[in-house]
């Protein structure tokens, strides 16, 4: 920070905005500043000079306090990535989160793909809908990793859009979501699931889930014989695999595919 913006008061702030001209850094310091009033933020947005940097009106539309108008003006001339930090930020006053929200969800739809994978990483909740919509394997497959994505939005994803195989051999294979029992039978449950990924995620489920799967007449014919097969393995102190056909190459016992190894 340059020297003394942090030593200055609420007074001295003020003193300063007034009677010196501010680089664009010390302009986001004062700002930044626990000491910083709406009153200052008003003078410095009186600047059309430090109004050009994006950084700066990003900082006064979602300062507490702030003209509420004014605020709004600003949220229509910020990139996507300025108005996800507005409404994710502690500070913002909820109203003006809310109409950041409104402006980023009308904006989703004519982002480019790289956009929607960057946004898909950090987005809010409020987000979750329209980029679940997309089915875009991509962006389903950046959400997986976003910090804010729950157990119930899995499931959301499995059962209403069809995303690539891909996104259904990441998502069996993900260090945190792979590992969820939920997960793990929704994904053998999905009708969309390929059938090799599905029967090597069966192998992984308890014998409860797969008496579920010999129950359920919706489930493909392969997947319950898999699952009487295993349950018949185990009642025999058999290991966990699912036997194959004797032509299929691989010694009478399929293995998982390669991409979930």
């Amino acid at each position: 920070m340059s020297p003394g913006i942090t030593e200055l008061d609420s007074k001295g702030l003020m003193e300063l905005v007034q009677n010196r001209e501010l680089d664009e850094l010390e302009v986001l310091q004062v700002l930044r500043s626990p000491f910083c009033t709406p009153q200052i933020a008003e003078v410095i947005a009186s600047d059309r000079r430090a109004l050009d940097a994006h950084a700066v009106r990003e900082r006064l539309a979602g300062f507490p306090g702030f003209n509420f108008n004014r605020a709004l003006n600003f949220l229509g001339t910020l990139p996507w990535t300025s108005l996800v930090a507005i409404s994710q930020a502690p500070r913002t006053p909820p109203v003006v989160k809310r109409h950041a929200e409104r402006k980023l969800l009308a904006q989703i739809s004519s982002m480019t793909l790289g956009e929607k994978i960057a946004l898909a990483r950090r987005a809010h909740r409020a987000l979750f809908k329209p980029l679940i919509g997309f089915g875009d394997g991509e962006v389903l497959s950046a959400l997986l990793n976003n910090p804010r994505l729950v157990e119930n939005d899995i499931l959301v994803i499995l059962n209403t859009v069809e995303p690539s195989r891909e996104f259904f051999s990441e998502l069996a294979g993900h260090h945190r979501w792979g590992q969820y029992l939920r997960v793990r039978r929704a994904l053998v449950e999905c009708r969309h699931t390929p059938l090799p990924l599905a029967l090597s995620v069966l192998v992984q489920l308890p014998d409860i889930e797969l008496r579920r799967a010999i129950g359920r007449r919706d489930l493909p014919a392969e997947v319950r014989a898999a699952a009487e097969s295993l349950l018949e393995r185990a009642a025999k102190g058999r290991r966990r695999v699912i036997e194959s056909s004797s032509d299929d190459g691989n010694g009478g016992a399929a293995q998982p595919p390669e991409d979930i190894r």
